[in-house]
């Protein structure tokens, strides 16, 4: 103990708020599963880690434990935390001179208040400012278009934010997408996110732990374990077909491949004896998805 020095040979008392634990320590004679709790407190005359010292546990309200309370506690946070990220957009209530700092957007404004570009347009200048339409339900209606400048600081504000909380690519693209517009939104947002350097140090990838994983036993020779699995539904081609079946051979990765204009089990089976058994054999082992196709009695 850090305080032993201080402590050992003396009286003295701890007090605590902890009512349950002050009525078990001065409990008489507990039998029982309240003797078997009694032993494990380090202060019960059973216990060789503080039994040495001379201890009173003493009870005191939470309402007046402030004293204590406080030093468990985490620091307040400073408030300007919160205000400086918000100031970085308050950029936005000035949105028509951001906007027309960028010679891209300044061209469009100016386009669009000398009528060059139709009211019917997707881009519509509002309150001296830049606005494209959003044809999304639960979006507003139009969205402020943001300059290259201001795009880096509303992206940091929507997911480094101590109130954005990290989200992920999806959720912060989302949140974004129904407030702000500008070109290539999607990527900006997600090559933000898969560079976050916090993100990648709190938010591992999910993956089995070293040791956990079942390995498949080597492959002993050529087509003795494939692979078979479908890809579509594509659009229908000029022979009608919408389906491709794909089988891969576990030892040398040699892939085969058969478009096919359905994914049922006959189509399926006329695949595998066609392109697998009649030129190749029979494998021994058939590796699917098990999805419904793949379990019907005709394949297998």
């Amino acid at each position: 103990m850090k305080f032993r020095p201080y402590l050992f040979g003396k009286s003295f008392t701890i007090i605590t708020d902890h009512h349950s634990l002050c009525w078990l320590a001065n409990l008489k004679d507990p039998s029982g599963r309240l003797a078997r709790w009694a032993l494990r407190l380090p202060f019960n005359k059973h216990s060789t880690l503080l039994y040495k010292y001379d201890i009173t546990i003493s009870y005191k309200s939470g309402k007046k434990h402030q004293d204590a309370d406080n030093l468990p506690r985490s620091p307040i946070e400073d408030g300007m935390i919160i205000s400086e990220e918000i100031g970085a957009l308050s950029t936005i209530l000035n949105l028509g001179q951001e906007q027309r700092k960028d010679s891209e957007i300044s061209t469009i404004i100016q386009s669009c208040q000398e009528s060059k570009i139709s009211n019917r347009s997707e881009l519509q200048v509002i309150d001296g400012a830049l606005y494209k339409r959003n044809f999304d339900p639960s979006g507003k209606r139009w969205l402020p278009v943001i300059p290259k400048h201001l795009r880096l600081d509303i992206i940091r504000h929507f997911h480094d934010a101590p109130t954005a909380g990290h989200l992920g690519f999806i959720k912060t693209y989302d949140r974004l997408r129904k407030r702000f517009y500008w070109p290539g939104l999607y990527r900006s947002v997600r090559n933000y996110v898969m560079h976050c350097k916090e993100c990648q140090r709190r938010k591992p990838v999910p993956q089995i732990p070293p040791g956990h994983s079942m390995p498949m036993p080597a492959v002993e020779a050529p087509f003795h374990r494939v692979g078979v699995d479908l890809l579509g539904r594509f659009p229908k081609s000029l022979e009608g077909k919408k389906w491709i079946i794909v089988c891969t051979y576990y030892l040398t990765l040699y892939a085969i491949t058969k478009s096919r204009p359905s994914a049922d089990a006959p189509e399926v089976s006329k695949f595998m004896i066609e392109e697998i058994i009649l030129k190749h054999g029979a494998p021994r082992t058939i590796i699917t998805d098990r999805v419904q196709v793949f379990q019907s009695k005709l394949i297998f």
